[in-house]
């Protein structure tokens, strides 16, 4: 849960329902991943009380973060810890998608969306 009794599922949905309401139309698909990119870097660049790459990027590694995409934190190398994967297919010429890979397990995207409400 985030501040204030959010969870990370319902945060993503006010995300989107903002960004559609300023600006008339529906986000593109890694708006979420982007939103949550910038807030990372914000929130390094804070507490190192630099912009200064040297500086803040360590500081990024140890951020533990929860934004519109779930809970956010990095291994000892800098990959994302518990990352999903959204497997595509391609319907009527749009990407759709139809699976989900996280922590080593596979569901339907159906699945998926089920367990963020």
């Amino acid at each position: 849960m985030l501040a204030g009794g959010h969870s990370a599922a319902g945060r993503r949905q006010e995300i989107l329902e903002a960004y559609k309401k300023r600006f008339n139309t529906d986000p593109i698909l890694y708006a979420p991943f982007t939103y949550d990119a910038a807030n990372l870097l914000i929130a390094a660049m804070q507490k190192a009380n630099t912009s200064d790459p040297k500086k803040y990027l360590p500081e990024l590694q140890k951020i533990d973060f929860t934004g519109a995409t779930g809970k956010i934190a990095f291994d000892e190398k800098g990959d994302r810890k518990d990352a999903e994967m959204t497997i595509f297919t391609m319907k009527g010429g749009k990407l759709a998608p139809i699976a989900i890979v996280k922590s080593g397990k596979t569901m339907t995207y159906e699945e998926f969306v089920k367990g963020m409400k």
